[in-house]
């Protein structure tokens, strides 16, 4: 009996993956929970007394060093389940129709808090919990990547725009003139390209700081623009070093609001 609830376990965690890359976070979350309660009812004989995710079991007389043991069992089996519980739900409508923020937030809470009820620690949730971080500092630093991208595809169009108003073929007295508009527009084109391949990186640890850096060393943008800019982009950018450096945001309520970034 023991190996078939296993069993059955395996297959309920198995097809909360397949949800969970679905988008359907809902039916992922409950087939996770189901897999846990199966793990923990496949382990029940070897219980007296158990209390998580809402249930409560009686430990049978033995050592307690073996209930420790049963336990730590349990927890090492839950905390891979929880990461991929928790990537789901961090993935959730980022192809598709999504739940809001505040829901996905509120989600995550009961999760962890339930983690914890299992008996994980702090560093075994936070583990867990990656992707959620992942996507919350891609999600924060989009509209600002964004902002950068537009503010670049302008300067590029205006160069362009230059570059069509020479007559065909050039005359030679301005050949100069052109070939330093074509470094200036593929410059403009290489800043734009480093802004999406920064966007992508794993090691999000310095993003905010690359990202002023980025605006301070742009050769497209004159000073006054990068004022502007940086100006504009203040609040965003610190909402993003923020939620780096402590792994929460500095305004949960912008961030709500903030539905369209995806």
């Amino acid at each position: 009996m023991q190996v078939a609830i296993f069993i059955v376990a395996i297959l309920l965690f198995s097809s909360g993956v397949a949800l969970g890359f679905l988008d359907k976070v809902g039916a992922a979350t409950a087939t996770y929970t189901a897999a846990v309660l199966s793990l923990i009812f496949a382990f029940l004989p070897e219980f007296k007394k158990f209390k998580g995710l809402g249930i409560e079991a009686e430990l049978l007389d033995k050592k307690i060093e073996e209930t420790d043991k049963l336990l730590k069992k349990l927890r090492d089996i839950t905390a891979p389940m929880a990461e991929l519980l928790i990537a789901s739900t961090a993935r959730a409508g980022r192809w598709g129709s999504g739940i809001p923020r505040s829901q996905k937030y509120e989600l995550m809470q009961k999760i962890e808090r339930e983690l914890k009820n299992c008996g994980l620690d702090d560093s075994q949730v936070e583990q867990a919990k990656k992707d959620w971080h992942y996507y919350n500092v891609f999600d924060l630093a989009s509209p600002i990547f964004q902002k950068l991208v537009d503010k670049l595809s302008e300067v590029k169009k205006e160069r362009e725009k230059e570059l069509g108003e020479f007559n065909k073929p050039i005359a030679p007295e301005r050949v100069d003139e052109y070939n330093r508009l074509i470094a200036l527009r593929d410059e403009v084109a290489r800043e734009i390209s480093d802004l999406r391949d920064l966007q992508q990186i794993t090691n999000q640890d310095y993003l905010a700081e690359q990202i002023t850096e980025a605006i301070s060393s742009s050769q497209a943008l004159n000073e006054e623009e990068k004022r502007a800019l940086t100006n504009e982009l203040d609040e965003e950018i610190r909402d993003l070093s923020h939620y780096i450096k402590h792994r929460e945001f500095r305004r949960l309520s912008a961030w709500f609001s903030g539905e369209g970034a995806k």
